[in-house]
Parts: structure tokens; C-alpha cells; sequence
């Protein structure tokens, strides 16, 4: 019960990290982080009878299911070191289908863990994975996401280096961003593209399309600066100083 229970707190932390803007308090959250699975006692197979399940896949994969009247023989294990640290996982790919979205995350000899040190905790609007002890070292991601999920329907995979999550969509369709933090910082920047000048007036009307070009060239990419500056130079010469209509 201890070992569950700080297994909450470990994934409670890591999704205040994801909130977490300051890098002051992400270091604070991580330190806590480490701490408390470092203060995890060894195992040594004890628990296994409130594992879930398994079934192995081809390429042998191992498939793991949350039925909570299956039972399981617990494995034999290697205790595990007192002390590890605590590694995030900052790197990791993902696509989608119409129905669900695949994470992949990459972890050299994952699948030669037992497999109550491989755990995903699904919620609606996130997914926490924590991988104990691999290669002295606690691996965790914690991602709020872009959309709401099915946790019921949701499920992961461990692969001889890999562990592939699989989280089932609410409702149909595409989503534009993985994060809940990249789809707010995209909504934040069009609606700032969006917004009105307020030194626009009826006094000046080309003040408005000149703002909006200015933040365009700020927020742009190269190629979009080199664009504007051709633009804007072609207008000067056809146009007058500043006017824009030609644009």
C-alpha cells in the first residue's frame, strides 16, 4: 500500500511539472520527485498477486491489461537497488488514427524489467508512465493532453526496448496539438494575429494591416521575414511610404 501510494504522489508531481512554467519550481518538483521514488522500498516480488495481467504479442511484445479479477504468478526478481534517480523522459514520438492517438517511447532493454516496474496511469485529460529501476535510473513522463481520453479503453505495451502507449479518443477526429501546453501557446498566438490594432482609426486605415504585418514579421519564420521585407520594399517603391494597399 506505501509503494501505491507514493506511486500517486510521484505521478501527482509530474503533472504539476507539465503545469509548471518557472523553472525554479519544475527543479523543486523534480527534486521531490526523485526523492520519493528513491525512498521506494526494494521489491522483491512480494506484490505481484495484485499485478495485472499479460499476454504476449508477436515480436514479443507484452501486452498489459488492468482486469482487476485476473490474477498473476510473481515473477523472479533482482532486488533492487535503495537508491536510484530519478531520469525524465524529454524525448518521445506520437501519430494518431481517427479513434486514438500512439506514444512511442524509447527505452533501451525495457522489456527485460519485471513487469510491476513498467506502470501507465491513464486520467481523461492525461497519462503518467513511470519505468522503475532501469538501468539505475526512475524514467517518467507525465503529459497533459490536447484532448480528452478514455482511460477504460486506454492500454500500453512493453517491447524489448520500447514502451508504446495506446490512448482511445473520446470522440472522433484529428487533434491539432499532442499538449494541452502547445494547443494553448497556438490558440494564444492566433488570437493575438486576430486581435485589432488599437492604433488603428479612421484617420489612418492602413495603421491596422501594418500592425498585423509587423507581428507576422515578429512571430514568423525566416522565410515568412523574407517574404514581408520583399513586400514591403515593392510597396514603397509603387506606393509612397508606408501604404500598404498593394500588399
Amino acid at each position: 500500500m506505501a509503494h501505491e501510494d507514493t506511486m500517486r504522489d510521484v505521478n501527482e508531481l509530474q503533472r504539476f511539472i507539465q503545469l509548471s512554467e518557472r523553472a525554479n519550481v519544475k527543479k523543486l518538483l523534480e527534486t521531490e520527485v526523485q526523492r520519493l521514488l528513491a525512498s521506494m522500498p526494494a521489491s522483491n516480488g512480494s506484490e505481484a498477486s495484485a499485478a495485472p495481467t499479460t499476454s504476449s504479442g508477436t515480436n514479443g511484445a507484452t501486452e498489459t491489461q488492468s482486469s482487476a479479477s485476473a490474477t498473476a504468478t510473481a515473477p523472479t526478481t533482482k532486488t533492487r537497488d535503495a537508491k536510484v534517480f530519478a531520469a525524465p523522459i524529454k524525448t518521445y514520438g506520437w501519430d494518431q488514427t481517427a479513434s486514438a492517438v500512439k506514444i512511442y517511447v524509447t527505452l533501451d532493454g525495457v522489456g527485460a524489467l519485471p513487469q510491476e516496474q513498467v506502470n501507465v496511469q491513464f486520467e481523461e485529460g492525461s497519462f503518467s508512465l513511470v519505468v522503475e529501476n532501469l538501468n539505475g535510473k526512475n524514467h517518467t513522463l507525465s503529459v497533459r493532453l490536447g484532448g480528452d481520453i478514455n482511460p477504460a479503453k486506454s492500454s500500453f505495451k512493453v517491447r524489448k526496448n520500447s514502451v508504446n502507449i495506446t490512448l482511445s479518443k473520446t470522440s472522433g477526429g484529428s487533434w491539432s496539438h499532442l499538449t494541452a501546453q502547445d494547443k494553448k501557446a497556438d490558440e494564444k498566438k492566433q488570437s493575438k494575429l486576430s486581435e485589432p490594432s488599437p492604433a488603428a482609426s479612421s484617420e489612418d486605415p492602413s495603421a491596422g494591416i501594418m500592425n498585423l504585418l509587423q507581428k507576422m514579421y515578429e512571430d514568423g519564420d525566416d522565410d515568412m521575414k523574407r517574404n514581408l521585407s520583399k513586400a514591403w520594399t515593392e510597396s514603397r517603391e509603387k506606393q509612397g511610404k508606408g501604404d500598404f494597399s498593394s500588399l
